[in-house]
């Protein structure tokens, strides 16, 4: 059988380094489909059986295509509530209709689904969370921890990225931090875009430009070794559609400190630091919790891990793809095809 991967308008050299992307087409390619990997309709071999596509967002146009040429869609990805209401009425009437073509839509999250279901329409919504490969593990057996002090957070500099994962904040809350603990030093990585000026701006304002490291943009090796070791994982984001940078600390054993908001709890469960309210100051105290009670952060990260080796690793979401997909491709016809198929428990 022949799968297209189709990311439509995607930039092609973003498929194999962004996580989510990889593992899915990992994923088609272990269960020994034919896989073609697509960014646009051209590209869509006239011998596929099946497109599963990443993104609701362009099926309005690229779902009647396809079903003009008979092809079951599988539909997958994030569509945060919380970003789509706040898009123009185009855009969510677009989504809207695009939803009718799509066979099946997974999300990654109960979240999205009860707050979608709300919204519009969902055809055959499934559950099946994004997964941590397996190279996003803990370091030694005991999670030893060789960098306590560091406050470590992965994220592009986008303004409304910085905003959403509320990164100003971070930077007033390290403030406190190290006026108590002058050892502690924060380390932030992830490419450096419009909003990675104002943050910096601020570390000057506050004087602790020399505790506070700007990575820019790093391999997966890097981000590993500081998961693994770091002190403290930071991210309290205002709303996650699933929390993938989130699981994969957990995975590496980092006590992970966060926002009890939208689907962040369906990751962390009651594995990590919740803070009570979105203030530097509360940001600051937990922070200082898991520094000054660090075999005791080295605990929870190690429950983290053990969580994320029981939920959600690779060989979930691939056992659930590989009998939807089977259901999918052995349907007499598109019009046939029930949808039924059993929800992934996380």
């Amino acid at each position: 059988m022949h799968i297209t991967f189709l990311a439509y308008r995607l930039d092609r050299s973003r498929l194999m380094t962004t996580e989510f992307y990889r593992q899915d087409i990992e994923i088609l390619q272990s269960l020994g489909y034919e896989v073609t990997i697509a960014t646009s309709l051209r590209e869509v071999p006239a011998t596929t059986d099946l497109v599963f596509l990443w993104w609701w967002n362009w099926l309005w146009l690229v779902g009647p295509i396809l079903k003009l040429r008979g092809l079951p869609i599988c539909v997958t990805g994030s569509l945060e509530p919380d970003i789509y209401e706040k898009r123009s009425w185009l855009y969510r009437v677009l989504v809207r209709y695009g939803m009718r073509f799509a066979d099946q839509s997974v999300f990654v999250s109960q979240y999205m689904i009860d707050r979608l279901s709300r919204l519009m329409p969902l055809r055959n919504a499934l559950l099946c969370p994004h997964i941590v490969l397996d190279e996003y593990h803990l370091a030694t057996p005991d999670n030893q921890r060789t960098m306590p002090n560091v406050i470590f957070n992965v994220a592009w500099k986008k303004m409304a990225n910085v905003r959403r994962k509320m990164q100003v904040e971070l930077i007033e809350a390290f403030k406190l931090v190290s006026d108590e603990h002058p050892e502690a030093r924060l380390v932030l990585a992830g490419e450096p875009m419009d909003g990675q000026a104002i943050m910096e701006r601020r570390c000057v304002e506050l004087g602790i430009t020399e505790r506070v490291q700007f990575l820019g943009k790093i391999s997966k090796e890097i981000k590993i070794h500081y998961m693994q070791n770091c002190g403290a994982y930071y991210q309290c984001s205002r709303h996650e559609g699933f929390g993938l940078a989130i699981a994969e600390a957990m995975a590496c054993g980092a006590p992970v400190i966060v926002n009890r908001k939208t689907a962040i709890p369906e990751v962390v469960g009651p594995c990590g630091y919740y803070v009570a309210d979105e203030s530097p100051e509360t940001i600051a105290e937990t922070l200082k919790t898991i520094l000054t009670n660090q075999a005791e952060a080295t605990s929870m990260g190690k429950l983290a891990a053990e969580r994320i080796d029981r939920e959600f690793r690779f060989g979930r979401r691939r056992e659930f793809f590989r009998t939807l997909l089977s259901q999918m491709l052995t349907s007499n016809s598109n019009s046939e095809y029930t949808g039924e198929h059993e929800k992934f428990a996380a």
